[in-house]
């Protein structure tokens, strides 16, 4: 079931891959890795070492796009209906597309994702493997205990002024085959953290 969040002026969406979905896009993205033909990283604000363009087979794209599409809409119809938007310009919801191509990123121990937003109306991420080690170092490693804002691996999106009253941030520890849409120019990060593990996400903007 999906869920949805208002932390601040925008709406976040939080669903669940099918099984089908995710061991396509995990098979894919293990194919994928270390083809430096599909190197991806000089688009992507990320830090890290490996983030690659994935390609499908014709059968595969048709199954990932149609859910991820699925998605978009049920995520542009909600935010219709909550905020009575009444127009979204360009498209409208029976045209939304996938902007070529859905990525990978393999992120390891101290690398991060600065503070960014995306091309496209709609951003899409979702979680391939995320390893408990990583939860774990925000509740029982020392340099997580004592802050008052543990956020080793965690996304964070970030919108409005600091003001009384208001949150300016929302942030999420990662669960595997969790998936999250939100506004494509909704400014977002991913904190590194210290666990000697390594997590796996997919990305795509819609238009």
């Amino acid at each position: 079931m999906n869920q949805f969040y208002t932390p601040f002026g925008p709406l976040l969406m939080r669903g669940v891959l099918s099984d089908n979905v995710f061991d396509i896009l995990l098979k894919v993205s293990n194919s994928t890795r270390y083809n430096m033909d599909q190197d991806f990283r000089n688009h992507l604000a990320g830090n890290i070492a490996e983030g690659y363009a994935l390609k499908f087979t014709s059968s595969e794209q048709s199954t990932v796009h149609d859910e991820f599409i699925n998605l978009a809409k049920t995520y542009m119809t909600e935010s219709k209906i909550r905020r009575k938007i009444k127009k979204f310009g360009r498209p409208k919801i029976q045209d939304v597309q996938i902007v070529e191509p859905i990525w990978v990123n393999f992120m390891k121990h101290g690398e991060w994702n600065p503070s960014h937003f995306h091309a496209g109306i709609i951003s899409f991420v979702a979680y391939l493997k995320v390893p408990k080690e990583i939860s774990q170092e925000n509740l029982e490693a020392e340099h997580c205990k004592v802050s008052n804002q543990p956020t080793a691996g965690k996304i964070q999106w970030t919108y409005g002024e600091s003001i009384h009253f208001s949150e300016t941030y929302f942030n999420q520890t990662p669960v595997e085959k969790d998936v999250w849409l939100f506004p494509a120019d909704l400014k977002h990060m991913v904190y590194p953290y210290k666990s000697q593990v390594e997590r796996v996400s997919i990305s795509c903007n819609f238009k």
